[in-house]
């Protein structure tokens, strides 16, 4: 994935100013931690990064992956999701994110109807 991204950069950076292309990439290296972290601490820590570029970034980013990794026990994931959760409803205003960032909104697995999936397999 940093390969990828320095691709991306290399490239965008001849049309758009280093500083606008950065910021675009940050997710991306952002949500690379995020999916190596290792310990509840660094989730938590680079959630909490996350959400301070990306404050639309909603816990469920963060259940998906960690419910993706091998060999992290159930308990230490239930935990993880949780401490997410709560970190991104103490961002929340009136219920809404403070601002919508450019990635999570167009994140079609997010938006989807939670019974939509149950429907399709019966």
């Amino acid at each position: 994935m940093r390969l990828d991204e320095e691709v991306l950069m290399d490239f965008f950076r001849e049309y758009i100013s280093a500083s606008k292309v950065e910021s675009r990439i940050r997710i991306m290296s952002d949500l690379r931690e995020l999916a190596s972290a290792e310990s509840l601490d660094a989730f938590t820590l680079v959630y909490s990064n996350i959400l301070e570029h990306q404050p639309d970034c909603p816990a469920e980013v963060v259940e998906k992956l960690v419910g993706l990794r091998e060999g992290i026990p159930r308990k230490d994931t239930k935990e993880v999701v949780q401490e997410c959760r709560e970190i991104y409803e103490n961002t929340l205003v009136d219920g809404n994110p403070p601002k919508t960032g450019f990635v999570f909104p167009r994140v079609k697995c997010l938006a989807a109807n939670k019974g939509s999936l149950w429907r399709k397999l019966t």
